[in-house]
């Protein structure tokens, strides 16, 4: 396993890390990004400041520019935000070799339609090619400082599974393995929703209650969701539904909690994307899911609110009940 090549598109903070945490086992490994100034600042200070500054990156790691870099790798690894994935996965294509894996670590849905980045690699490389879904309660922040850490490889191919496992899996990013990746992708899609309506409640200085009740009604949407379009809605159970869904919706570090914040706290959506600065997947899969809420009739109180106060501008007034909108009575939702 020592001569294998991995790649990773996106040198954002997720792109560097996994890149590194291969790096750092002693595999060769090249991070394609389009920024010329941080790919010469990680070859040469072996840091990236943009994203991790006080994060020392492997001598084992090589940024490039020039994708046709990743025609060496045996595993390659997509963290491209969800906007550009489908751009940069077409550009990819002619250099990714057949044998090799093919593995996406982005937490999105594509606009226009409910596609999830596994969909578009399939469309793109061919619909018999096994594709990894990577996902779990994984921020960049903490694993860059060796915080201990759970993920989750879905793929229906168990040779995929074992060859990623042999790459990342260490005693401080332990990866586990699923079947269903339909289902662990969604769970990594729709947290990021949840996520926003929990930092507004943040902002708006509601008690744990009320927080804890966004989280486990939005872990109820999810599943309503997931049954109606055939995931299993037991997979949000797991590290890719529940434990995704505590970390991002409880953390200040994530995106999606903090641009919920801060409109929370007053700021207009503009205004809080400014504050951010950097991609936030949860307002993009928002769009998407409450259309496709709309089109199948699925009650989804909290995606419809937030869709309102986000997209139509509608007044949050400082008020949570806004946001959590009218729900079902129903409790428990996790069977077919």
């Amino acid at each position: 396993m020592d001569n294998k090549t991995i790649a990773v598109l996106g040198g954002g903070s997720w792109g560097t890390v996994l890149a590194n945490l291969a790096a750092e086992k002693g595999f060769n490994t090249i991070l394609w990004m389009r920024d010329l100034a941080v790919v010469d600042q990680v070859n040469l200070q072996k840091k990236n400041t943009k994203y991790l500054p006080d994060y020392g990156l492997s001598k084992n790691l090589k940024a490039t520019t020039e994708i046709e870099a990743i025609s060496a790798a045996d595993l390659v690894v997509f963290c491209i935000p969800s906007d550009s994935f489908r751009d940069i996965a077409e550009k990819a294509e002619p250099f990714i070799q057949p044998k090799a894996h093919v593995v996406t670590a982005t937490k999105g849905v594509e606009e226009g339609g409910f596609v999830l980045m596994s969909h578009i690699l399939k469309e793109i490389l061919g619909d018999d090619r096994s594709i990894g879904v990577l996902s779990g309660p994984n921020l960049a922040g903490e694993i860059a400082n060796g915080q201990i850490t759970g993920t989750v490889i879905a793929s229906s191919s168990e040779e995929l599974q074992t060859f990623f496992i042999d790459i990342y899996s260490s005693d401080a990013f332990r990866v586990y393995i699923n079947d269903d990746a339909y289902g662990v992708e969604m769970g990594g899609a729709l947290k990021n929703i949840y996520a926003i309506a929990c930092g507004i409640a943040d902002g708006l200085n509601s008690g744990e209650n009320t927080v804890g009740m966004i989280m486990t009604r939005g872990l109820a949407e999810m599943s309503r969701l997931a049954i109606e379009l055939g995931a299993n809605p037991q997979t949000f159970l797991g590290l890719s539904g529940v434990g995704d869904l505590i970390t991002t919706c409880a953390s200040p570090l994530s995106r999606n909690h903090r641009i919920g914040k801060c409109i929370g706290k007053g700021m207009s959506v503009a205004e809080a994307k400014i504050e951010i600065g950097q991609t936030t997947e949860g307002l993009k899969t928002l769009k998407v899911v409450w259309e496709k809420a709309k089109e199948k009739d699925i009650n989804m109180p909290i995606v419809d609110s937030l869709y309102k106060i986000i997209y139509e501008g509608e007044e949050l007034n400082n008020s949570i009940q806004k946001v959590l909108g009218t729900d079902q009575l129903k409790d428990v939702e996790f069977s077919n």
